[in-house]
């Protein structure tokens, strides 16, 4: 059995397969984020997901994950995966590789990342290319789940919006100051709280002052981390994550003030990510049978 797995910070989808590619069993977990969780975490999650079952069946493990640009955050993960998957062959890589694997369509394109945290990269089919380091949720994350919700409840303790909106706000979604504060200020997974308040923009995206942010807020990360490729006029972007799914036609308008050309827009990427492996299962089998 083969098992891959696409993770955010929020949650990870996982898919276990056959030798031929076929699924057997899909789950979800909370995201395996290296900066957010550790060892004791992830085993615990592991061990109450429906994969428990299947554990010591498992071949090889592709694990995607946000966070997972290093030796030593890799090995977060890395480590629990062994003793967990004990038979398994434990690969980890960053979510932006499942990206550029999923999006890839025979040329290259910029691949951007909207979901939880955000991302860019450019990818030629070989090498990825990233301008800048991402700076995560604090510094960085531009026109994420996260950077929405901030800038959300930046309207709303300044006293931006309307009673309206207001009044929406508070009647789903935490407004107390003090268990805010201590969501951000004392929580591991702060950037999976503030991700929480992005369904308002979608709930209330008819407003001109969410219509606003909206705008400002894709055009921010269109300079930021498609404009900075010097190609970016050249290729296709494509965006990727639940951010870039709900917010799809107003990215294509962002595309078009900003003179780019949007190519695929995708919320989950596993089903591709299955496609892309056993294409390379099946390539590999064709060049050891041609050798031999």
């Amino acid at each position: 059995m083969i098992l891959i797995a696409d993770s955010g910070s929020t949650k990870c989808s996982w898919a276990l397969c056959d030798m031929e590619g076929a699924i057997l069993e899909e789950c979800r977990t909370i995201g395996f984020n290296p900066y957010f969780i550790n060892s004791v975490s992830i085993i615990s999650h592991l061990e109450n997901s429906g994969l428990n079952k299947y554990k010591e069946k498992i071949e090889k493990v592709f694990f995607y994950g946000a966070g997972c640009s290093s030796k030593e955050k890799n090995k977060i993960i890395e480590d629990p995966f062994i003793e967990f998957f004990s038979n398994a062959k434990i690969t980890i890589s960053h979510d932006l590789d499942a990206a550029c694997f999923a999006m890839y369509h025979n040329k290259p394109n910029i691949t951007c990342i909207l979901g939880t945290g955000s991302n860019s990269c450019l990818y030629d089919g070989k090498n990825i290319i990233e301008n800048a380091p991402s700076l995560g949720f604090i510094v960085g994350d531009e026109a994420s789940g996260n950077n929405f919700g901030k800038k959300i409840l930046s309207l709303y303790f300044n006293n931006v919006m309307s009673d309206e909106l207001k009044e929406k706000l508070e009647s789903k979604y935490e407004t107390d100051i003090s268990v805010i504060n201590k969501n951000i200020y004392n929580n591991s997974r702060a950037n999976v709280f503030l991700a929480e308040y992005f369904p308002f923009v979608i709930e209330t995206k008819n407003y001109p002052i969410i219509q606003e942010l909206i705008k400002n807020t894709l055009d921010e990360f269109i300079t930021l981390h498609v404009k900075c490729f010097s190609n970016y006029q050249e290729v296709e972007i494509n965006f990727i994550g639940s951010v870039s799914f709900f917010l799809s036609d107003e990215i294509h308008e962002a595309a078009k003030r900003n003179n780019i050309k949007v190519g695929e827009i995708l919320q989950n990427p596993i089903k591709k990510l299955i496609n892309f492996h056993f294409d390379k299962i099946k390539q590999n089998e064709k060049r050891q049978t041609s050798l031999s």
